[in-house]
């Protein structure tokens, strides 16, 4: 910004064999003034967030645990859960066990690895709304391929983990030799 008025000149003069720049200026007085600059806002601008939320789940097992057994009485054990995750309104059209490592036919068995004995076991389909009621020991349907589970309803409200009782028993009247017997069964969820 400026007050007053004022001219300002410049003569620009070349001889040959010497340069020769000239600059006169005839001013009178010049005023200016500097603040601080504003603040300036630009926007605001809008973006999008998003995501597409895939179905999906998990499945995991705790250990069936019958701890020390005397031979010929019948055990059960009904602490063991199957956990089952999936987000809300997941399809889930079968939770099945298979038979096990040491199965003949359709009989799950335990193997005790020194003498090649076997130790028969069964695990019954839990009932109920949430598959957590375990029928009598060895009275429900074996829970298997063909006895598999629904478990859709569980995640109709809400998503997240549900536990499903694993309802293992020994039957009585067996007397295979002493040691320590294991079986491994796998899980599997198929779901949509």
């Amino acid at each position: 910004m400026s007050r007053g008025s004022g001219t300002v000149r410049a003569v620009f003069a070349h001889r040959p064999g010497a340069a020769h720049i000239a600059v006169a200026a005839l001013a009178s007085s010049v005023w200016m003034s500097i603040g601080p600059a504003a603040a300036l806002t630009a926007g605001p601008a809008s973006f999008t967030v998003g995501a597409t939320l895939a179905t999906f789940c998990t499945v995991s097992a705790t250990n069936v645990a019958f701890g020390t057994v005397n031979a010929g009485a019948p055990v059960s054990n009904t602490a063991a859960r199957v956990t089952l995750t999936c987000n809300k309104g997941a399809t889930v059209t079968r939770v099945a066990l298979n038979n096990g490592a040491n199965a003949t036919g359709t009989q799950k068995r335990m193997r005790e690895p020194v003498s090649g004995s076997f130790l028969n076991y069964k695990i019954d389909r839990p009932t109920g709304a949430t598959f957590n009621t375990c029928p009598a020991a060895g009275a429900g349907p074996e829970w298997n391929n063909a006895n598999r589970i629904v478990a859709t309803s569980l995640f109709t409200t809400t998503g997240g983990a549900k536990l499903i009782n694993i309802c293992a028993s020994i039957p009585a009247a067996q007397y295979p030799s002493a040691g320590n017997y294991s079986d491994t069964v796998q899980v599997t969820a198929t779901y949509n």
